[in-house]
């Protein structure tokens, strides 16, 4: 309760509290991508109660053994939207302290009186829970909405030695502004400016309650489903929007990379991508009356606006040809998009995340049980990867179900990590050329 209470006030003092508009004003131009507007100390988990957050999560897969204990921050920091002007991000900072371990941990050695230790970052996307207001990733209850358990999620990557942001994306905390639901220019915006905020925050070391460590030049975006898309969106933009970033590694859980895909296989996504691609384009340019049926259409603003992810997939059909207009999904299954809907193709081109050829070694993890991702898709997004000359590691994990995948590749998350922390280079499954 406490620990709710302080984030209803962090929301209300901070001017985006889900009533209350995002500040667009001139001192917010001002302020460059990344820049912290706001940090409030939330709470401090302990050893007991990181590992008693956790159990609901992992318990079928082994509750990780909480390292270190965890202070939580609420944060907002400056963005761009899509259309270059300023945006506010709200997200949630999570800061091990190294000087009270656990025992016979193996982790970094605990920092004494005056010591700093450097620790790798972690910047984490969610997977989809909506994009309207009352569906965002801070507001979540996971006894009432289980979207992800997200703060058991990222407490276990903290406790294990990690800096860690996870940032809501751009449109969350704004009530003129819907999600900019897997648009790729938003989302990576969004990652690399939580990049950005976490070297401005310990710039100020005496804003944190605990401040004997710092991070390094080592970084990993990783991502959940539509978390997956928005972390190879943020390499794949890297180079023009903020190449001194540092960006040593990406990880994808059940990750979601090619949209077009997505609306095929699950068709219940769509009505959300195609909305916020007529609010970012236009809606001369996509109109979603020519892509969805007129019976979904008399509602359509309303369930936009009113259904996060666990009340849509029961609203909307799973089976496209429900959906779609017969014109479109014919054009989405059998192809001649380009020539049907040009616009729309490119769109959908644009925004397949991760194919700009960036380099950055990357860990797919994949539960043979989703029925979300298929297996066959992401094993075409996996060699789709690999051809543009990304070292890829792809794990297939036998009976993990879509939700189950980050808590079944935890384990070999971190694993995975150290490697490359060590100077080691991870496996490689991309055939040779």
């Amino acid at each position: 309760m406490i620990a709710l209470v302080a984030m209803v006030a962090f929301l209300a003092t901070t001017a985006v509290h889900p009533l209350a508009a995002t500040p667009r004003s001139a001192a917010l131009s001002d302020a460059a991508p990344g820049e912290v507007l706001g940090l409030a100390h939330e709470e401090t988990f302990s050893l007991t109660g990181i590992e008693e957050k956790t159990i609901q999560l992992f318990e079928p897969f082994g509750v990780p053994e909480a390292r270190y204990p965890v202070d939580r921050y609420l944060v907002r920091f400056r963005s761009t939207d899509v259309d270059g002007s300023p945006a506010v991000i709200r997200g949630q900072l999570f800061v091990p302290r190294l000087s009270e371990t656990a025992p016979n941990s193996t982790g970094p050695a605990p920092a004494t009186s005056g010591d700093t230790e450097k620790l790798p970052v972690f910047v984490f996307a969610a997977g989809t829970t909506g994009i309207a207001e009352r569906c965002a990733p801070i507001l979540e209850v996971p006894d009432v909405n289980r979207w992800g358990w997200y703060l058991a999620n990222m407490l276990a990557y903290a406790s294990q030695g990690y800096i860690v942001l996870f940032p809501e994306y751009l449109g969350f905390g704004d009530r003129h502004t819907p999600q900019r639901y897997f648009d790729s220019v938003a989302e990576a915006h969004v990652m690399l400016d939580a990049i950005r905020a976490v070297y401005r925050i310990f710039e100020q070391p005496d804003r944190l309650t605990y401040s004997r460590v710092r991070p390094s030049q080592t970084v990993f975006a990783a991502g959940y489903s539509q978390g997956g898309h928005a972390a190879h969106a943020a390499a794949d933009l890297r180079p023009s929007y903020a190449p001194e970033v540092p960006l040593t590694g990406l990880i994808g859980f059940g990750q979601t990379n090619n949209v077009a895909t997505l609306m095929r296989e699950m068709a219940y996504y769509a009505p959300y991508i195609i909305y916020t691609y007529s609010r970012i384009h236009g809606i001369d340019q996509i109109n979603p009356e020519d892509f969805l049926q007129e019976r979904w259409m008399a509602t359509f603003e309303q369930d936009i606006y009113g259904l996060c992810v666990e009340e849509f997939q029961f609203h909307f059909p799973r089976d496209g040809a429900e959906l779609f207009t017969p014109e479109f999904w014919r054009a989405l299954t059998e192809g001649g998009m380009e020539d049907r809907f040009p616009v729309m193709a490119r769109v959908l081109a644009e925004n397949y995340a991760g194919m700009s050829g960036h380099g950055i070694p990357t860990l797919v993890l994949h539960g043979d049980a989703d029925i979300i991702v298929s297996t066959a898709a992401q094993t075409r997004f996996v060699q789709d990867l690999c051809n543009t000359g990304v070292p890829v590691e792809f794990v297939i994990m036998p009976g993990a179900r879509h939700r189950d995948t980050r808590p079944a590749g935890f384990r070999r998350s971190v694993e995975w990590m150290r490697l490359i922390e060590r100077g080691e280079t991870p496996p490689n499954h991309c055939p040779v050329s």
